[in-house]
């Protein structure tokens, strides 16, 4: 990619956070550069003092990690399910994920050392390593209140882009959405489902399509891409079967350039009251709270 491109809680040839804490934009930020941005402020080092390698993430702080043995086994089986769930080959691609102690750390770090970005709690940052094409997938983040949640958003976008050649931003949000839930939850998030039930909600996946930059997405956007991807995986078999034949496609140059709404539409041609029939079928009861702040 050729510039910057940019997403609530977490980390894009398209790339990636959307909920609101204090008065700001939280959640997912994604975002890919070809070229390593240096400023003279970058006198803040990335957290280093203490490693810890698990699954294909590697991490790294500054203050010990070893009284969180459960969140991070939680993120190392995100690994399986992810590629288990969506039937990818699994990646080995190394993901490299700095957590900074706290929030004003983190922030000067983040607007120091890639000032383009706008603020969020998290970002993935795909970053061309050397002219053969590979890639660095980091993940930047703090330790709050949210850090499970914004750790299976962020390593999701890793774990999709170390698999697929290209991830659409409104696929690349709405899996990160799915995914940074409790797999208890079935990915079902009650906050995004209290909101579309209240709507209006007029679904359009085409126009969803063609959103490209982060800065186009707002909570409605992000909602919506998590309502998709629910459907797709959680409505019917051939239904997930798009989903899925659509994923392997993206692991090549070579995809279809076939829309995912137009795959829909030759299965149905009533989609949009199909996915608002699934949301309104949906029992948030049966899951464990997942809101956002």
């Amino acid at each position: 990619m050729s510039s910057p491109r940019f997403r609530n809680h977490r980390f894009f040839s398209v790339l990636w956070l959307a909920a609101l804490l204090i008065g700001v934009q939280l959640g997912c930020a994604s975002f890919k550069s070809n070229e390593e941005k240096e400023t003279k402020a970058a006198l803040i080092p990335a957290p280093g003092k203490y490693s810890l390698r698990l699954s294909q993430y590697v991490f790294y702080a500054d203050f010990p990690l070893k009284d969180h043995s459960g969140m991070f086994q939680e993120l190392a089986e995100l690994h399986d399910q992810v590629f288990n769930e969506l039937q990818l080959p699994p990646s080995t691609a190394i993901v490299q994920v700095f957590l900074f102690e706290d929030q004003a750390r983190y922030e000067k770090y983040m607007r120091n050392r890639y000032p383009d970005l706008p603020r969020r709690r998290a970002f993935f940052i795909s970053q061309p390593r050397s002219s053969r094409g590979t890639e660095d997938l980091l993940v930047f983040t703090y330790w709050g209140d949210n850090i499970t949640e914004d750790l299976r958003h962020e390593l999701t976008h890793a774990l999709l882009h170390s698999s697929l050649h290209e991830v659409p931003l409104w696929l690349d949000e709405g899996l990160a959405e799915y995914f940074e839930l409790p797999p208890a939850n079935h990915g079902l998030n009650s906050s995004h489902l209290e909101q579309l039930r209240r709507g209006p909600f007029t679904p359009d996946l085409a126009r969803m399509e063609q959103l490209n930059q982060v800065q186009q997405m707002e909570r409605a956007e992000y909602r919506e891409a998590w309502a998709w991807v629910h459907y797709l995986m959680q409505s019917k078999p051939d239904r997930k079967k798009v989903l899925l034949d659509y994923l392997q496609e993206l692991r090549t140059p070579q995809r279809s350039a076939t829309s995912m709404m137009s795959r829909l539409r030759e299965l149905t041609p009533t989609v949009n009251d199909e996915l608002r029939d699934h949301l309104a079928g949906l029992d948030e009861n049966k899951v464990g709270d997942a809101s956002k702040p």
